[in-house]
């Protein structure tokens, strides 16, 4: 199955949308389970998401909430 290019868009746009609310690279790859650069690379357009719809849902999901996690859980 090849990437969705509309997709890619749409998760580069949420990853825009979370860092104007105040949410860090990390704070969004440990929510996702991924690593820091694996977002960076999504923000960038640098690689596409295998499983975007399941990305897409959950950024959408972070977006809806209020708190922002401040630090990089362990």
């Amino acid at each position: 199955m090849s990437p969705d290019p509309e997709a890619a868009n749409e998760i580069q746009a949420k990853l825009f949308a979370l860092k104007d609310k105040g949410w860090t690279t990390a704070a969004i790859a440990d929510e996702l389970g991924v690593s820091h650069m694996t977002v960076f690379r999504w923000r960038k357009g640098m690689r596409n998401a295998e499983n975007s719809r399941s990305v897409l849902y959950l950024l959408k999901s972070l977006l809806k909430r209020k708190r922002i996690p401040k630090r990089k859980r362990r």
